[in-house]
């Protein structure tokens, strides 16, 4: 009961119903241990250790697909412990359930003293501490979870504020420059001078230029690339066909670009930021400048309590810049893929390159999104190490535990245990107690079978004699019944129970060894008309001659006589070759014929049928099948005229 309430709360804070699963299978374990004798702290702590865990480990990578270790970890905990918790409540409420509730008939090993004294020892102790910890670590857990988010989110803000500040600082350089040149109208290389010099004061600038108002790009900054401008030809140079040129000319307003890749000086992704300048108050060009995103790394920082990595888009969702550890390549499309929450409440989590990210985000003036990250282990670093101190403490109070119970219960069953062992070798109970450790309790059983003993030992004495001479008539009785059982009689040879323990041990060694045998069965021929004719007892005689007869012809030890039953007998041969084998069946035969049982004054003759069967090299046979064999060959004597031996070979 306690199981299924503890996996119906898991059930509810998880939705998974393989947890159900684990808790039929805990159920069944607990069972079958403790009718071994085993306390149900210490057979639960076994299963989960052995059998839970692995199941939930399963259950979680599979059905969450959680790959995080430390997470896995402390889930594996809390399932080890959570079943503790489970079996500490149910061994604790097991005093109190109505004893008509139990089936007292189902045999049970019982535990020593003191494995019951740890038990409800260990209880005692662990179930408080399990609960006050698992309280603590979930409010721990919880602050935890509001310091990550809240962390998160003031980076976030941070990286946005930077980001849009690194963006203006560069804007307002291109308006001046701009103003500048509307202010004043300046020669070709006076504006070059002025674009070369502002880019290098720029260092985070990769290149600027300046365009007339067709889109045509008169100068360049760095002198490398004024360099190559001048060797490329003029539809190479044209960008009219740009927004950092277009939005400048139709909205008479700087422009700031989304991400793009440069052509004509370099390959790299960079963003443009523009200004349109005036002559004569019409529109006369755009001044430009790129950043260049590589330096947008010199921003990233991250905090001594949390590792933050960095995931910069423009407004159209284009990747900017992103840690290195993300792996990510720039100029794609940042597409965010949320999951489902299996760590916090508090933060929502995000699948990058088959891993787990807790995230915030932030928007700047332009559009661009800011997202940090960090993997969900740091949540869980101090609730891991919260649980791993708590089970490296329980283990070392169990110890003591253990040692202590160990000592105490031997203490108060040394006494009871020494009053037995004198009872049970009937020696004289002593009559005081050698152990300070004794109770009242004990001394009052010592009395009682003290008591008990004098009366048994003197009824021991009577039953001893009552026993041997009982003893005596039953081995000779059982010497009787162990040759009845396995001979004949009438015959005083082997009955068919004695004939087969033998014959079949000797089929299984002749086998194994490659030995020539014969099995034949014989029957006496019209021996109702015997009975019919002259009665029973001259039956007897012609069975009591047929068995003497076999005895004289087959007396090695590997050869067995029986009556198999009524006026059928039965020869095992062993060893040597089947055609001798025939030959002294043949003349068991000639010899039975020729023989005159003489009963009263009357002289009886009687023939026998033989059927045998040899197995000389084909020895894949079994003992039945042999029998069989030899009857059916039997059977081919009797219907071919009686008084004669069939016999054949394999």
């Amino acid at each position: 009961m306690a199981a299924l309430i503890g996996s119906i709360g898991l059930y509810i804070e998880t939705h998974n119903p393989a947890f159900f699963i684990n808790s039929l299978i805990e159920i069944l374990v607990l069972y079958l241990l403790s009718r071994r004798g085993w306390v149900l702290l210490i057979a639960d702590i076994v299963y989960w250790l052995l059998i839970g865990i692995p199941i939930t480990y399963g259950f979680v990578t599979v059905f969450y697909g959680i790959s995080s270790s430390d997470f896995i970890q402390v889930i594996m905990l809390k399932q080890l412990l959570n079943g503790v918790i489970v079996v500490s409540a149910a061994s604790l409420l097991l005093p109190f359930i109505p004893r008509r509730w139990s089936n007292l008939e189902v045999k049970v090993k019982l535990p020593k003293l003191s494995y019951r004294i740890f038990e409800l020892s260990m209880i005692s102790i662990v179930l408080p501490s399990l609960v006050i910890t698992l309280i603590l670590s979930n409010n721990a857990a919880k602050i935890a979870e509001e310091q990550v988010s809240e962390l998160l989110g003031v980076q976030a803000e941070h990286y946005a504020e930077i980001t849009n500040n690194h963006l203006t600082f560069h804007q307002r350089m291109v308006d001046n420059l701009a103003n500048t040149f509307s202010w004043q109208i300046y020669d070709s290389n006076h504006k070059l001078e002025l674009l070369l010099d502002s880019h290098s004061q720029y260092p985070d600038v990769f290149s600027m230029l300046i365009t007339d108002h067709t889109g045509f790009v008169t100068h360049g900054a760095p002198e490398d690339f004024e360099k190559t401008l001048r060797e490329l030809p003029r539809e190479e140079k044209m960008v009219d066909d740009r927004l950092y040129y277009q939005v400048p000319l139709s909205r008479n307003t700087h422009y700031i670009s989304d991400v793009f890749q440069a052509r004509g000086y370099g390959n790299d992704p960079i963003v443009a930021i523009t200004a349109p300048y005036y002559e004569s108050d019409a529109f006369a060009g755009i001044v430009q400048a790129t950043l260049n995103l590589a330096n947008f790394k010199k921003f990233e920082s991250g905090s001594e309590a949390l590792d933050v990595l960095v995931v910069v888009t423009d407004a159209k969702k284009q990747l900017v810049y992103a840690s290195d550890a993300l792996g990510l390549e720039r100029l794609t499309e940042f597409k965010v893929e949320e999951v489902e929450q299996v760590y916090t409440e508090t933060l929502p989590l995000l699948a990058l390159n088959d891993s787990f990210y807790l995230y915030k985000k932030s928007i700047t003036d332009s559009g661009w999104r800011i997202f940090t990250l960090s993997t969900p282990d740091t949540l869980i670093d101090a609730y891991r190490s919260d649980f791993y101190r708590l089970i490296v403490s329980l283990l070392i109070i169990a110890s003591i535990v253990l040692l202590v119970t160990r000592r105490f219960s031997k203490q108060i069953t040394r006494p009871l245990e020494n009053i037995v062992k004198h009872f049970a070798a009937n020696d004289p109970i002593p009559q005081k107690s050698r152990s300070v450790y004794s109770s009242a309790e004990i001394e009052s059983v010592r009395d009682q079978l003290q008591q008990a003993q004098f009366f048994m030992l003197e009824y021991q004495r009577t039953l001893q004699q009552q026993v041997e001479e009982k003893t005596k008539e039953l081995r000779e009785a059982n010497e009787k019944l162990a040759v009845v059982s396995v001979q004949d009689e009438l015959t005083q040879i082997y009955n068919r129970r004695g004939f087969n323990q033998n014959a079949k041990n000797a089929f299984a060694v002749s086998i194994r060894h490659a030995t020539p045998v014969t099995l034949a069965i014989l029957d006496i021929d019209h021996f109702k008309n015997v009975n019919d004719q002259w009665g029973h007892s001259a039956g007897d005689q012609c069975i009591i001659m047929v068995a003497e007869e076999m005895k004289k012809r087959f007396k090695r030890d590997s050869d067995f006589v029986a009556r198999y039953g009524g006026e059928e007998f039965v020869v095992f041969i062993a060893g040597g070759d089947v055609d001798v084998h025939k030959r002294m069946l043949e003349e068991l035969r000639t010899n039975i014929a020729n023989h005159e049982v003489y009963y009263e004054d009357t002289i009886i003759s009687i023939t026998v049928s033989i059927g045998a069967y040899s197995i000389v090299e084909d020895l894949n046979i079994s003992y039945d099948k042999l029998v069989s064999n030899a009857d059916k060959l039997l059977y081919q004597s009797k219907e071919n005229g009686r008084n004669q031996l069939t016999m054949e070979k394999q």
